[in-house]
């Protein structure tokens, strides 16, 4: 016997938040948030109710974007771990304490401060903001103490930045994850 109503099947696959974990992503390998989702299909048959016909937890690593899905027998022990957003934030204010404790209260400025530019900064900005720096912290015209190990840590940023797979991976040690650029429709 055949179903007419097989024809007429429609899915649809929804990501619902439910909170927060602190893990290490074992793709990046970055200690760091990760969103948690359940992932939910939903089917339609014509003149049949919608029903649910998967459920499943997905955990997203903020560093990398990478989704991992969580086994059925551990799902229970990882909603028992879920953070609300504000308990994530302490967990991250109390990390970064505990991380600047152990350097002695110093944190390293990124390599977009050092030159004094956004993240997002397009490679002809970053080169202008570096000439403009060297200019102004070069050890042969600058007075200050301190200009030969400026124009160090500005070389330095330079490069790093100037190179884009090197600074690919720079934004990701430092948790900027860049998503792809989206396709119009007109241009498929």
């Amino acid at each position: 016997m055949v179903l007419p109503l097989l024809y007429g099947i429609g899915a649809k696959d929804y990501l619902e938040p439910r909170g927060f974990m602190v893990l290490t992503c074992q793709r990046c390998r970055n200690t760091g948030p990760f969103a948690a989702f359940d992932a939910k299909r939903k089917v339609t048959l014509y003149s049949i109710p919608t029903v649910s016909f998967r459920d499943q937890l997905v955990l997203e690593c903020r560093s990398c974007l990478q989704r991992f899905a969580v086994p059925a027998e551990m799902r229970q022990q990882f909603v028992e771990q879920l953070l609300t957003e504000a308990e994530l934030l302490n967990r991250l204010k109390s990390m970064g304490v505990a991380l600047n404790a152990s350097t002695g209260g110093e944190t390293k400025r990124t390599f977009y401060q050092v030159l004094q530019v956004d993240p997002a900064a397009e490679p002809e900005v970053i080169d202008a903001a570096f000439r403009r720096l060297a200019r102004k912290y070069h050890p042969d015209t600058s007075t200050e103490p301190d200009a030969a190990a400026r124009m160090r840590d500005i070389l330095e940023a330079k490069d790093i930045l100037a190179d884009p797979d090197r600074r690919l991976r720079y934004d990701r040690s430092i948790g900027i994850a860049r998503r792809p650029a989206g396709i119009r429709p007109e241009d498929i």
